[in-house]
């Protein structure tokens, strides 16, 4: 029974890689690294560096069988896992973060669920709160925003340990942010296509090092996630907003015409005008979203290269 287990394993190992985006992250990054390479044997680790100035990549390339990769100016976070997932050739690929906060027995659980499941990705939910009360009201304001809009997705939208099919995640690279947003960013994009996906709990340990979120990357998420429901179903908003205001003009216009015995007032038609535009636009919006999911479609075929990746101004090497 045991070499069966162990069997098991190694299929879905040989089958993974895990990209690990790095700033400044020279304090964590050895511990997390020998933990991987020491469970995950048959597994590929990328590391890449993104233009840390307290030696991350000279650390991460002295751990044996790390292929550390350095961007020669700073991309972002988003920027990191996607040259991650152009360089990588497995048919999975895992995001986990350099600073020691995730557990390698959660990236295990989830890689055997999206293989043995035959799903397209593994959304880790944490099941700690936010460090920072600032950070937890935040994050509540987003998840109030995204269920607003009737995205499902879930109790934790930005965990960084995630797994995917390399294969599907790879044909949005075009749509991927470069900032921390990737990770909703994703998420949204596997809710709205309709993929198979799963959640899974995790739990979280203290980081190592200082986090680098800061606050306007919290204001940019909330952007980018009316931004995201623009671009798969923007009748969401449109119609919702344009139905509201229509209704109410309707029924406001109504009861004072009933009331004063006279004609529709100007305010209200007013806002029936404006609420019918904002539908109009809103059907004219829908059809320009179709447009580019289709332009989407077809471009993912295409090798892609992130914009601030440069293959011959990077350092890569293995460890």
């Amino acid at each position: 029974m045991v070499i069966e287990q162990t069997n098991v394993q190694e299929e879905w190992q040989a089958l993974l890689t895990v990209i690990i985006p790095a700033y400044n992250e020279v304090e964590g990054l050895p511990i997390t690294l020998r933990a991987l390479r020491q469970r995950l044997p048959a597994a590929t680790i990328i590391v890449v560096d993104d233009a840390s100035s307290d030696g991350t990549a000279e650390v991460a390339a002295a751990v044996q069988g790390v292929r550390v990769v350095s961007h020669s100016y700073n991309c972002g976070y988003g920027g990191g896992l996607k040259t991650g997932m152009v360089l990588a050739q497995s048919e999975y690929v895992a995001w986990f973060d350099a600073d020691g906060e995730h557990r390698i027995e959660d990236l295990v659980a989830m890689v055997a669920t999206l293989h043995r499941d035959r799903l397209i990705a593994v959304i880790g939910q944490r099941t700690t709160g936010s460090s920072t009360k600032l950070r937890a009201v935040g994050k509540w304001l987003i998840r109030m925003l995204v269920k607003s809009l009737d995205v499902r997705a879930g109790s934790d939208l930005n965990c960084g340990l995630r797994v995917y099919r390399r294969d599907v995640i790879c044909r949005y690279l075009y749509v991927l942010p470069d900032g921390y947003s990737a990770s909703l960013t994703s998420l949204m994009i596997m809710l709205e296509r309709r993929y198979p996906i799963a959640f899974y709990p995790v739990q979280t340990r203290p980081r190592i090092g200082v986090s680098k979120v800061k606050l306007m990357d919290g204001v940019s998420t909330m952007a980018l996630v009316v931004r995201m429901v623009m671009l798969f179903a923007p009748l969401r908003i449109f119609m919702r907003g344009g139905g509201l205001l229509f209704s109410v003009s309707c029924l406001y216009s109504t009861l004072v015409a009933l009331a004063r015995g006279g004609g529709i007032p100007v305010g209200g038609s007013l806002g029936v005008m404006a609420g019918a535009l904002c539908i109009a636009v809103g059907l004219i919006a829908d059809q320009i979203s179709q447009l580019r999911l289709i332009q989407l479609s077809s471009i993912s075929s295409l090798p892609f290269r992130p914009v601030k990746f440069d293959p011959d101004s990077c350092d890569d090497r293995q460890g």
